[in-house]
């Protein structure tokens, strides 16, 4: 018997390394991408309001494309990039995965990337630049912000935003772990979906 699910409530589909098990409909995609460890998992449990997604407390875990049903669109997390577990030729395995994804998938109508408020890197940078280059919609989303008072990296979203070569108004702060702004995200969301 196949499983029934409320379809007001946001839950996961699958998990697959195989770009022909990928969901095949036009439902509207977004897909979560960062650095191993940033709390992408955890940020998708907070916007989902309950766990759906597993949350590793070794980073670079996540080694597949996940698919997570919210109603009007389906959220997508990706590997993380940079540090992985697992030999070199899973390394790139999974950056190949990635590349597929970001540069085939016809439903993926934006990218929010989620970093560390604390630990912004080049990796970040260089990543950044390439969504923008590509992406109509690409966001940051500077999570774990729970670390210090939020006027610290308010304070400094000139400065974060001249680092990411971004805008300073595609810029979120936000706390998974404290569910810190999270209603944020799911506006930005939104509005993406109506502006698609």
């Amino acid at each position: 018997m196949q499983p029934t699910y409320n379809s007001l409530m946001p839950f996961f589909i699958k998990s697959t390394v195989n770009p022909s098990e990928w969901i095949n409909d036009q439902k509207n995609e977004i897909c979560f991408i960062g650095r191993s460890n940033v709390g992408k998992s955890t940020l998708i449990n907070a916007l989902a309001k309950e766990k759906i997604a597993l949350v590793s407390k070794t980073p670079g875990r996540t080694q597949t494309v996940n698919f997570y049903d919210f109603g009007q669109y389906r959220l997508v997390d990706l590997p993380g990039y940079g540090f992985m577990i697992g030999s070199h030729k899973l390394k790139n395995q999974v950056t190949s995965i990635i590349d597929t994804y970001l540069t085939t998938r016809t439903n993926l109508y934006g990218v929010i990337q989620i970093c560390d408020a604390n630990v912004i890197t080049e990796l970040d940078t260089s990543m950044s630049k390439y969504f923008q280059q590509r992406f109509k919609h690409h966001y940051v989303v500077l999570n774990k912000i729970d670390k210090r008072q939020l006027h610290f990296y308010q304070n400094k979203i000139q400065q974060i935003a001249k680092y990411l070569k971004i805008s300073p108004d595609k810029i979120y702060f936000v706390s998974a772990k404290n569910k810190i702004n999270i209603d944020q995200i799911h506006k930005l969301i939104n509005t993406i979906n109506q502006n698609f």
